[in-house]
């Protein structure tokens, strides 16, 4: 009898599951763990070394290795033979990131306003996690500099704003981190955010 598999620290949510090729049928289809994403992103997304990537999964370094060369091996592999890509995502929760004007209510969200309020959504319950001033507000600095090091700190895996602009998007999908442009007004709507 196997040991029983250790369980691994994931922070990536990944916004797309299935990845079809458009110009002809697929021929099969490759599953992709969330293991195996978790690792592509710590590599190829955070350019973390495998050191602190096996850190980061609670992993040793060789089970890491293997997480790596296995998803790299289905993605080539999907590549080549035009399988579509479906990604496991076993985790329920999510961290979401808002930034509003006051403590209180969700009357202004953008990336300027003066506050930073950090959620864990899991299994239909909202719990804050932290409630900051925002450097962003405080020292007039640049959303799209600032807060991706800043959600990155919190594993943040969605950033809700009413506007967002471009060049945060970007900064902000270059590190994994997915932005939903939507109006909420209590906390209890970041709930079902991912299925909306």
């Amino acid at each position: 009898m196997g040991r029983e598999k250790t369980k691994r620290n994931l922070t990536y949510k990944p916004a797309f599951k299935d990845f079809i090729p458009e110009n002809r049928p697929f021929t099969g289809v490759t599953l992709l763990l969330d293991e195996e994403m978790e690792a592509i992103y710590l590599m190829d997304i955070l350019n973390l070394y495998q050191e602190e990537a096996a850190i980061s999964m609670d992993v040793s370094r060789p089970t890491f290795t293997r997480i790596l060369k296995n998803a790299r091996q289905k993605l080539t592999r999907a590549l080549v033979y035009g399988n579509k890509i479906s990604i496991q995502d076993d985790n329920l929760s999510y961290i979401v990131a808002v930034c509003s004007a006051s403590k209180d209510n969700f009357k202004s969200i953008l990336s300027t306003d003066q506050y930073i309020s950090i959620y864990k959504v899991e299994n239909s319950e909202v719990a804050l996690i932290k409630l900051f001033e925002s450097d962003v507000f405080l020292k007039k600095q640049k959303p799209a500099i600032v807060l991706p090091q800043i959600f990155l700190q919190f594993n943040v895996n969605i950033f809700l704003s009413t506007r967002i602009g471009e060049g945060v998007k970007n900064s902000l999908l270059a590190k994994g981190i997915q932005t939903i442009e939507k109006q909420i007004e209590r906390k209890e709507e970041l709930i079902g955010l991912l299925s909306s």
